[in-house]
């Protein structure tokens, strides 16, 4: 018995080799007589081949590379000592050879993996269309697919079925819950999916915005989200009023309560959205509405401040996010998407040059190039410019920082 699993996986193991050398060179693209011979070394492929003193073994391959000439699957040659030198594929017998080592050529992997797209050709998202196209495309070449999919036909279902789920969604989801009605449990998005997921969509998605926020853009949450507001306004549901005013700090409104609220009357000057939650209680103006979102503003929150907008539309309208290109962009989107006349607030080159001559800054990564050259942006350019020319970007609770620097007297 020993002795059969030892020839068994010699002759298995030269197998694998030549076919693994013969999809690296993607032999199986080009007419056999342009390819240079695929074939191995015993001696480099087997350490003990070389030893002259392991004549079991030594004899064991021998066998090995005898069976695989009589089944016609390789040619060897020897030397004048009669020892294997080259084995060489015998590429008539290729389909042969993956038979016995039961694997699936990569031609038929791209053809099982084809049938898979076609399941979804059909689905009206042009994000998934988008993946779908590129996808054939690299298999008509004969490339393995990328976010690690490579030929894995079920990986590759599981991933669209989820995608095609996600592109449906109108209101905010959690994840969990999106987690156990996909997956029969609420734990498997996230341990096994929730990266690729969320790289594709990163990738495949019309807005720019950070990859570790892009789930809150298609309305799938951690956890619930809400909108925090203070300032003087009055807030009327049906059956209920909220005065700010008699709110210290403000209320959190949870997302699933902003499309009941009937009208919002502000009486001050300034409505001011903020991106971040810390900057959001630090803001302390009485002239101004402070709004923070609290997270990326997906279809409830639009409806919200287009309600405020078209009941309180002579107002001023300013955005304070962080002064990086994500700052930007999410300025932008909320424009395009409200279609308010939002300004950027404290967002400006001279704000950013306060900054950086304290040192308040982080460096610029790739994804940060790479998204600085949105179009939407142009008229951002001279802060832009700035950026890359230092190669910083700054958080809005740099803010309260400087006040402190310059409150202290510190130096840094």
């Amino acid at each position: 018995m020993k002795e059969y699993d030892k020839m068994k996986d010699y002759y298995t193991i030269i197998i694998e080799k030549l076919i693994e050398i013969y999809e690296r060179r993607e032999a199986f693209t080009r007419p056999k007589e342009e390819l240079r011979a695929i074939q191995v070394e015993p001696e480099k492929l087997f350490k003990e081949y070389a030893d002259r003193y392991n004549t079991e073994d030594y004899q064991y391959i021998n066998i090995s590379i005898l069976k695989l000439v009589e089944k016609k699957i390789i040619t060897a040659k020897k030397n004048e000592a009669g020892k294997y030198t080259a084995l060489k594929l015998n590429l008539d017998y290729v389909d042969l050879a993956y038979q016995i080592i039961n694997r699936v050529s990569v031609p038929e992997q791209c053809e099982q993996v084809r049938k898979v797209l076609e399941k979804y050709q059909n689905n009206s998202s042009k994000l998934v269309q988008d993946i779908i196209n590129d996808f054939n495309e690299r298999l008509r070449s004969y490339k393995k697919l990328p976010y690690d999919i490579n030929f894995n036909k079920v990986k590759l279902d599981v991933i669209l079925k989820t995608l095609c789920a996600i592109v449906l969604l109108q209101e905010e989801t959690y994840i969990r819950n999106f987690s156990t009605a996909i997956f029969k449990d609420s734990k498997e998005f996230g341990k096994s999916m929730r990266t690729v997921i969320q790289n594709i969509l990163y990738d495949y998605s019309d807005i720019v915005v950070e990859r570790e926020r892009i789930l809150e853009v298609y309305n799938l949450f951690d956890n619930p989200t809400y909108v925090l507001m203070k300032g003087k306004a009055l807030i009327k549901y049906n059956n209920s009023t909220i005065n700010l005013l008699d709110m210290k700090g403000g209320i959190a409104i949870p997302n699933s309560a902003l499309d009941d609220i009937v009208s919002i009357k502000i009486d001050s000057d300034r409505v001011v959205t903020v991106e971040n939650l810390t900057t959001y209680h630090d803001s302390n103006d009485s002239n101004s509405m402070f709004i923070y979102l609290g997270g990326f503003h997906n279809s409830s929150k639009q409806k919200f401040l287009r309600l405020l907008y078209s009941q309180n539309y002579e107002k001023y309208y300013f955005h304070k996010g962080d002064i990086d290109v994500y700052g930007f962009l999410i300025l932008e989107n909320l424009i395009e998407k409200t279609e308010i006349p939002f300004k950027p607030l404290q967002m400006d080159i001279e704000m950013l040059r306060r900054y950086f001559s304290k040192g308040l800054h982080k460096e610029l990564s790739v994804s940060d190039k790479k998204a600085m050259k949105a179009e939407k942006l142009e008229k951002y350019r001279d802060v832009l410019d700035f950026m890359l020319l230092n190669n910083c970007k700054v958080e809005q609770e740099s803010i309260k920082a400087l006040e402190l620097l310059d409150n202290i007297k510190v130096e840094l």
